[in-house]
């Protein structure tokens, strides 16, 4: 298995646990990384390939997004019958 899908497999079993059980994990996995194991993953180029460097101007392309979305959002809640 790599490490990848066991991460998802961690994450996907999280859901299932109470809040007491999760703090109980989080205070072991604490402890796991105390005792030395600090490897950091490196998130450096994770978009790289993936088409974004093919856009001219992406903070613009955010914004006009992030626009669109705000707008479609404020148009549904408008429409509520509250």
């Amino acid at each position: 298995m790599d490490t990848n899908s066991l991460r998802g497999r961690i994450k996907g079993n999280l859901l299932y646990l109470s809040l007491e059980k999760l703090q109980e994990i989080n205070n072991l996995m604490e402890a796991i990384i105390d005792k030395g194991d600090k490897k950091m993953i490196n998130m450096k180029g994770i978009w790289k390939g993936l088409g974004f460097e093919k856009i001219d101007n992406l903070e613009q392309e955010i914004r006009i997004v992030r626009n669109t979305s705000e707008k479609t959002l404020e148009e549904r809640i408008s429409r509520w019958n509250i």
